[in-house]
């Protein structure tokens, strides 16, 4: 009855939110570090990157996140890789920061996999990219943020509406 539950949910946000279509200079990016594992789909680093900063690279939140997906600087510094040669791993290139997203996500998915806690995989790393693998460990599953949450949801329902032509 869930599985039903939930795809109906899925349907209605399809249905009430258009199509977006993931801006041009970013398809590329999206499409290259979805293949960093199997479980990573272009529509999903999309719905995260629009989430975390409407595909803005020069982002910076409240709480000091920045870039297009929103690396706070100590996740920036384990993930960041120079990929253009410049000598610099920035947080505020889009393509650098595309890239170690997908290589984060996949290091979450595996943790999730890996560590035995109830529930998708996908879901528990989109909730520990939100609120940290600490916070998943701590509550067994997503933690009962509302901001995190919310976070999970969003991304799920909104997946299946990203165009990458248009």
């Amino acid at each position: 009855m869930a599985v039903v539950f939930a795809a109906v949910l899925a349907l209605a946000a399809c249905a009430s939110n258009p199509d977006r279509v993931v801006p041009q200079q970013y398809r590329k990016p999206i499409k290259q570090a979805a293949k960093e594992c199997p479980e990573l789909t272009p529509k999903l680093l999309a719905a995260q990157l629009d989430q975390e900063s409407g595909f803005d690279p020069d982002a910076v939140s409240k709480a000091g996140a920045e870039g297009i997906a929103q690396f706070v600087p100590d996740t920036w510094a384990v993930w960041g890789e120079d990929l253009d040669g410049d000598g610099v791993a920035s947080v505020y290139n889009a393509r650098e920061a595309i890239d170690a997203q997908a290589r984060l996500m996949c290091f979450l998915i595996f943790e999730a996999k890996a560590s035995g806690i109830d529930g998708d995989p996908i879901d528990l790393a989109l909730a520990a990219y939100n609120a940290g693998w600490s916070q998943v460990v701590r509550y067994e599953g997503i933690p009962p943020f509302r901001e995190t949450e919310a976070y999970v949801e969003r991304i799920r329902d909104r997946m299946p509406t990203y165009r990458f032509r248009g």
